[in-house]
């Protein structure tokens, strides 16, 4: 599920996210929605929503691709979103 809450700090996230300019870079290409509905059980649709209670995933976004857990790119298009490589969060989030 993405249901994404950003936090801000390192400490307190689930998974520390880069996001990178270039689809090629990416490990998931994430299409922004603002339904929870479609989000659910997709990693590559994320609501952003205020509440930490609520999400599936508390987010913070780093610069360092090195110190990463995740590289992101966002897409305009949901049939874009998704992975595209394995990865060890597949599902996870």
């Amino acid at each position: 599920m993405a249901l994404v809450h950003l936090v801000g700090s390192r400490g307190a996230a689930d998974v520390l996210v880069c996001e990178v300019p270039s689809r090629a870079a990416a490990d998931l290409l994430v299409c922004k929605v603002d339904s929870r509905n479609p989000a659910r059980g997709n990693d590559g649709l994320w609501c952003f929503v205020d509440s930490r209670a609520a999400a599936s995933s508390l987010v913070h976004i780093i610069t360092s691709r090195g110190a990463a857990d995740l590289l992101v790119c966002y897409v305009d298009s949901r049939a874009a979103s998704g992975w595209r490589r394995d990865h060890p969060l597949k599902g996870r989030l």
